[in-house]
């Protein structure tokens, strides 16, 4: 398995963006549906959100596959959704159980910089105190949050497509998805800037809509909406393109686990 020097993190996004015009009216029904899917498995209660995570890698690799249909001038459809489930699955499930207990770990480091307000607020929505606020916690809490969390995104970033694509174990999956992270971190630093810049300019964006239509909450309600419905495409094809650059694929041009 060869992990190669990456371009520029911003040619992803590029990336993404083109997969995503390919086919956008799909891509954006894929999209709705699996939103409405998780947020369906939220209401459950302590089981709900759990199976979410459980399934989330395999998820991801469902977005992949669409990615590569797409690369390979094939149309996608819906039940390109489920394709994550059937391949690899108990190894995407084990995946799914180390990432929450990452993200459960790494809840639990900034608790000790915090108390718990910022576990509190991704958790149950319990927006920080004023006192979190002014003695610097939360901000304490955040910093460790990201330092923590930073190999944990590099060690899943990857790992899914490689078990499912290049028929990895879990726990290899995680130390090359983590080692080509660090190989190219410098690619990975431009494309997490350039999400950043674009968060800011969405915000501004909907701060000013919200300012210009004033009571029109529905309106704005609706946009944020269709945006986030353009933008999650992009952000899976710009995963896919982020793969295609750090493991290129051999000289038969397939994947190995096809």
């Amino acid at each position: 398995m060869r992990v190669v020097p990456a371009r520029n993190g911003w040619f992803w996004l590029v990336r993404g963006f083109l997969l995503y015009r390919m086919n956008p009216a799909m891509w954006t029904l894929l999209v709705f549906i699996y939103w409405i899917l998780i947020a369906f498995l939220n209401l459950i209660p302590i089981a709900g959100p759990l199976i979410a995570t459980l399934l989330l890698p395999a998820f991801s690799v469902s977005f992949m596959e669409m990615c590569r249909e797409l690369e390979e001038h094939r149309p996608i459809r819906p039940v390109l959704l489920l394709a994550g489930l059937r391949r690899q699955l108990p190894t995407l499930i084990t995946l799914g159980g180390l990432y929450l207990l990452s993200i459960m770990m790494v809840r639990g480091m900034s608790t000790l910089a915090d108390g718990g307000v910022l576990a509190n607020w991704i958790i149950f929505g319990d927006a920080p105190d004023a006192k979190a606020l002014r003695d610097g916690s939360l901000s304490r809490a955040l910093f460790v949050a990201a330092i923590t969390g930073t190999p944990v995104v590099m060690a899943f970033w990857f790992a899914p497509v490689l078990s499912a694509w290049e028929g990895m174990n879990a726990l290899k999956a995680l130390f090359f998805s983590f080692f080509a992270g660090w190989r190219n971190w410098r690619a990975f630093l431009v494309y997490g800037a350039v999400l950043s810049i674009l968060g800011v300019a969405f915000s501004a964006a909907i701060v000013t809509a919200a300012i210009l239509l004033g009571g029109k909450n529905q309106v704005l309600r609706f946009g944020m909406i269709v945006a986030v419905l353009v933008s999650m495409p992009t952000l899976f094809g710009s995963f896919f393109a982020a793969y295609r650059d750090v493991f290129p694929r051999g000289p038969s041009g397939e994947d190995r686990a096809t």
